[in-house]
């Protein structure tokens, strides 16, 4: 399994090195937004998928990592040290936002569905605090034309690409590990475990935590290739549509989501402007009834 993972991480490379020199510049342009946003969607496959927590709050976690750097961009400064420190308060704060919540809605006793509350209120909350924030969060509107790199579009696919690549052959080394197949065990009987002696909620807090720094990390990314940020990228729609793109790759599987996610971004991007009123139904229709397909496929 191991030399499996590193001959597809090989040849991912491979392809993420070439594919700027091979599509337009637009497929380009969507494909790094949508290389970052598939990293978010494994987190999602890790915490749903393999451990059994359905959750709605990794956007959150992707909107804190895209505003600390916004926000430092725009009031403090720029560089290569602002840079690094926005990249690291946003992992820290991420981490510790996610510690607290996997804290509440994880604790001894509490059920899968309040779990699902907690994180389901946690960007109804963080964007209500950046709607609060007027001039110095841009409230509804956001923080755009802040300092960043403006680097040519083959650094960022590239940059893009091979954070993608490390956190998904990250994640199979993981799926495959002890503590895979713990998360697996928890998902299909948690009081089993707990009787084993195994520590369920610290567990789930201790994978929670690390993949709110994971989401950080690509929400960084995002915002600083963007050069914009919005409430959105907090909210509850896009934590309900990472849960959407990872059933339909296949939930419980690591590619799957990683794929479906970026065909769908890419597709939507295209129909969006060739059938404004039409493009999300054709989606609909294209994809759910691929969705037991690629499960199938991705789980053999």
């Amino acid at each position: 399994d191991t030399k499996q993972i590193v001959i597809g991480g090989t040849v991912s490379c491979v392809v993420v090195a070439a594919a700027p020199f091979i599509l337009d510049t637009y497929t380009v342009n969507v494909l790094i937004r949508a290389l970052f946003l598939a990293a978010l969607a494994l987190t999602v496959d890790i915490l749903w998928g393999y451990m059994g927590v359905l959750t709605f709050g990794q956007s959150a976690f992707f909107g804190i990592g895209a505003y600390a750097c916004a926000l430092i961009f725009s009031h403090y400064g720029f560089g290569a040290y602002w840079a690094l420190g926005a990249l690291v308060v946003g992992i820290l704060v991420a981490m510790m936002v996610a510690a607290l919540v996997g804290w509440l809605a994880f604790y001894h006793g509490a059920s899968p569905l309040y779990g699902s509350i907690v994180t389901m209120a946690l960007p109804i909350i963080l964007t209500q605090l950046i709607y609060s924030g007027s001039n110095f969060t841009g409230s509804s509107s956001g923080l755009s034309g802040f300092p960043t790199y403006y680097w040519d579009l083959e650094t960022w696919f590239w940059l893009a690409g091979s954070f993608l690549i490390v956190v998904t052959v990250l994640a199979m080394l993981f799926v495959k590990s002890d503590w895979g197949r713990t998360l697996v065990a928890i998902r299909e009987n948690e009081i089993r475990c707990a009787y084993l002696g195994i520590p369920v909620p610290k567990i789930k807090i201790l994978v929670m935590t690390v993949l709110g720094g994971v989401g950080a990390v690509a929400g960084s990314g995002y915002a600083m290739f963007t050069n914009v940020v919005a409430p959105e990228l907090v909210g509850f729609l896009l934590g309900t549509e990472l849960l959407i793109w990872v059933a339909l790759g296949g939930r419980g599987t690591v590619i799957g989501p990683v794929l479906a996610t970026i065909a769908i971004d890419l597709i939507s991007s295209y129909l969006s402007g060739s059938m404004p009123f039409y493009w999300k139904l054709l989606v609909g229709i294209a994809f759910v009834p691929l969705s037991s397909c690629c499960q199938t496929a991705f789980r053999r």
